[in-house]
């Protein structure tokens, strides 16, 4: 199977899958007991979920300064390893029936003869 039909066979799962949960929950009443506000499990319910929230958002914060880290290190990273003439990004040039001439770094050339 190609890349792209794996990822439709994923996304069609998926689809199904969640459509047959929520079916379930409507269908057999599964979530109705939160509703209902003399519950017993509604309280610990309510105090897991400020629980989970707080957990996610420091992983979140943590998520963040570990990408601004990386990102950081990885700019200092980039410049340090270029050449002078790219840093400063200026470029003297005098030609005179010059031909096949590239001036500036990483360049790319095609070459099309006339086929």
């Amino acid at each position: 199977m190609t890349r792209r039909r794996r990822h439709a066979w994923w996304v069609a799962c998926a689809a199904l899958t969640g459509g047959l949960v929520v079916w379930a929950a409507l269908r057999f009443g599964v979530l109705a007991w939160l509703g209902d506000e003399k519950h017993p499990a509604r309280p610990v319910m309510e105090a897991l979920s400020w629980i989970a929230g707080i957990i996610g958002l420091a992983f979140a914060v943590a998520a963040l300064v570990v990408a601004i880290r990386q990102e950081r290190r990885s700019a200092d990273a980039d410049t340090s390893s270029e050449p002078e003439t790219t840093k400063t990004g200026r470029y003297l040039v005098e030609l005179r029936d010059g031909k096949g001439v590239q001036v500036g770094d990483h360049n790319t050339q095609t070459n099309d003869f006339g086929a």
